[in-house]
């Protein structure tokens, strides 16, 4: 089931035409989503009009929407570099 986005447009739909277009993993999306849930629970201030919308709802808006910021980590575990002398 897809969740309807601004305008009536899907979620996905949405994702790929509102400038998120690396948003493309489905998965990614509703992680960045919650995390910037979490953040306005906090009390952070919204990036777009609030409209009695609920913290989960609107962190969905603005990850579509493109306004906030993020970025994806490699999963790799770099080895540590070794002082000079030690291995």
């Amino acid at each position: 089931m897809t969740t309807p986005g601004p305008a009536g447009a899907t979620a996905a739909t949405v994702a790929r035409t509102a400038g998120a277009a690396t948003l493309e993993n489905r998965f990614l999306v509703s992680s960045v989503a919650f995390l910037r849930a979490k953040q306005l629970q906090c009390g952070a201030r919204p990036r777009l009009e609030a409209e009695r919308h609920k913290p989960t709802h609107l962190a969905l808006m603005e990850v579509l929407a493109d306004t906030i910021s993020w970025s994806v980590e490699d999963a790799v575990a770099k080895k540590p570099v070794a002082p000079d002398g030690m291995s």
